[in-house]
């Protein structure tokens, strides 16, 4: 009898992680949620947008050649790098900063196998920001619980709904500590501000130390707790252009 392929999903899902600041926890976000997706069985890609290449260095792929420039101008097929079972990266890399008329990421990774998309994005870098929600599905606007953290929140949170078709858009907060109370208080306040859910992820010492080693993040723990909480949301979320 022949093996069983992994459970597929009936459309691919597209995920960016999105922020105007850099440090609040974008990378994080977009691991976390590979592993977990990767984990159920689902194929993943993730995208590291990122010309610093965060994600490419915290996979343990820091070796890896890059070329997502190259692939964005048109130049060079996609060639993804495995990195982790059912998770595959196209690396980032200081060649991504100098874009200037790259191709709808939908459009140069149509053939690619994978169930779920994610990509991870760099702050204030406004033609990557912009070319990451215009192929997402759902996009996650990263934040820390604190008023410099969340000052651009709003500015990306309307670009994000000028798509058309608009993705559904949620804020995640980053490194939330429930001892502090302005922590505990920023999750209402911000979903009374800006209108849409806020998810947390609170601070966890072992999904920190599984990245800076270039680790799996830990399936088990309160950041993974709090990971499965936004997985869930997103799964419950329409894609943009059904079922492709």
């Amino acid at each position: 009898m022949d093996e069983k392929e992994p459970p597929r999903m009936k459309t691919r899902r597209w995920i960016s992680i999105v922020a105007r600041k850099g440090g609040v926890g974008k990378t994080t976000c977009a691991l976390g949620l590979a592993a977990h997706y990767a984990r159920q069985g689902r194929r993943v890609l993730l995208v590291d947008l990122d010309p610093q290449a965060s994600a490419t260095l915290a996979a343990g792929a820091g070796e890896a050649a890059e070329h997502l420039a190259e692939v964005l101008e048109g130049k060079t097929p996609p060639d993804p790098v495995p990195v982790w079972d059912l998770l595959a990266l196209l690396p980032g890399g200081p060649d991504l900063e100098h874009l200037d008329a790259p191709r709808p990421l939908r459009a140069v990774l149509e053939d690619l196998d994978a169930d779920l998309v994610l990509v991870d994005t760099p702050p204030g870098h406004s033609t990557l920001g912009a070319l990451a929600m215009e192929a997402a599905d759902v996009v996650l606007v990263a934040a820390e619980p604190h008023a410099m953290a969340v000052a651009g929140t709003a500015r990306v949170l309307d670009e994000a709904r000028s798509r058309r078709p608009a993705p559904r858009c949620a804020i995640v907060l980053s490194r939330m500590d429930a001892r502090r109370g302005l922590d505990r208080g920023a999750p209402e306040l911000l979903a009374a501000a800006f209108g849409v859910p806020v998810l947390a992820v609170h601070q966890d010492a072992a999904l920190a130390a599984a990245l800076n080693a270039g680790k799996v993040p830990p399936a088990h723990g309160r950041a993974a707790e709090d990971l499965e909480a936004v997985a869930a949301w997103i799964d419950k979320q329409a894609t943009r252009r059904g079922n492709e």
